[in-house]
């Protein structure tokens, strides 16, 4: 991976993405009526989620405008596929995007990794640019726009038709 000139919340984006992509979430309960049920495990990935993306947060994927609840569930099918041993999370340039709506990035991450479950085992490249803005103290992202192969940021319970309409 090359070095890319960053600025300061770019470099923060990224930090931020290889936090949500490293958090663990809780996998579908177990059906096993021989086993006991306790508590669920802790949806890190929801809170770190919650704690990077502000209340009326939204997206695209391509051209495929996305509301914040499916926004989330596109960065939780890369969280999937996500593989931090052979990858790596890095702030890049901000480029313009060209959008239906008024969009001005202000930060960017670029995302290098050979994805999990997927074969041939080739690396893949995402990239994020996002606006954001700071309320309460803390840095929230209100736009982002992820590029890469449309299949990387499919949830398995998710289809291509009805993640995207």
């Amino acid at each position: 991976m090359t070095d890319h000139p960053t600025n300061i919340e770019s470099t923060w984006l990224a930090s931020a993405l290889t936090t949500l992509l490293a958090a663990p979430h809780p996998a579908a309960p177990d059906a096993s009526p021989l086993l006991p049920a306790g508590p669920p495990p802790p949806d890190e990935f929801s809170a770190a989620f919650d704690a990077l993306f502000a209340p009326e947060a939204h997206g695209f994927v391509g051209a495929h405008a996305l509301d914040r609840e499916k926004l989330k569930a596109t960065l939780l099918g890369l969280h999937s596929r996500w593989n931090a041993a052979e990858g790596a999370c890095v702030g890049c340039d901000v480029h313009e995007v060209a959008l239906p709506e008024d969009f001005h990035p202000t930060m960017a991450a670029r995302m290098e990794f050979t994805p999990l479950y997927r074969y041939p085992r080739e690396k893949e490249v995402v990239t994020a640019e996002a606006s954001g803005r700071v309320a309460g103290g803390a840095r929230r992202v209100e736009c982002m726009v992820l590029e890469g192969a449309e299949t990387l940021f499919r949830p398995e319970l998710f289809t291509a038709d009805s993640m995207y309409q």
